[in-house]
């Protein structure tokens, strides 16, 4: 959802915050025109890790993995 909505509305720039918890596929971006802006931002790190942590389940369907 977000990559379509990304580059059917044709947006310039892509900020992200860190790419290290989940990197997904910023090359796909890039190859559309996309600028993408990667912050590395220890504080996102942060969040992330800690939601993937207290939330598996929401997080694994947010990223489209079944969970048994």
């Amino acid at each position: 959802m977000c990559t379509g909505a990304i580059l059917l509305f044709g947006i310039k720039r892509l900020v992200v915050g860190e790419a290290t918890t989940f990197a997904g596929d910023l090359d796909a971006f890039r190859s559309r025109g996309v600028e993408v802006v990667l912050l590395d931002d220890p504080r996102c790190q942060d969040l992330m890790k800690t939601f993937q942590e207290r939330f598996p389940a929401v997080w694994a369907e947010d990223i489209g993995v079944t969970v048994a």
